[in-house]
């Protein structure tokens, strides 16, 4: 990480401040990069404009990456699932019977993990069902 403030090539600063640190956009932070200088503290000294501006973009283009990675994993998931389920045709499984039964299973045991109070279970003498 550099520094982003040069106040000698900043026409704002420049003209109205004698000192870098009297710029209402200058920014001192310490920064502690591990794979840099070996995990010690840096100080950067930045144009708060400006890094805003580098860090957007910075997260943009890992935002890129993130919805790239999963449109992948997405188009892997369908071929994988029409594959299953031609294996599935061709050896007598009904695979979407078999994937609503688990479905069924893991919500019983959410509901059997939750704290219902009993008085909530029991139905009043005026709610059954005549059949």
């Amino acid at each position: 990480m550099e520094n982003t403030c040069v106040h000698e090539s900043c026409e704002f600063a420049k003209s109205l401040f004698s000192k870098k640190e009297q710029c209402p956009f200058y920014v001192e932070s310490w920064w502690t990069p591990a794979q840099l200088s070996g995990g010690k503290p840096i100080l950067i000294k930045d144009c708060s404009q400006k890094r805003l501006f580098i860090m957007v973009q910075e997260l943009y283009n890992r935002l890129v990456g993130v919805e790239k990675s999963q449109e992948e994993l997405r188009n892997e998931t369908v071929w994988v699932e029409a594959v299953a389920m031609v294996l599935g045709r061709n050896t007598g499984l009904d695979l979407e019977r078999i994937v609503e039964e688990r479905k069924r299973m893991i919500r019983l045991k959410e509901l059997e993990g939750m704290k219902i109070p009993k008085e909530a279970l029991q139905l009043n003498p005026s709610d059954r069902i005549e059949e």
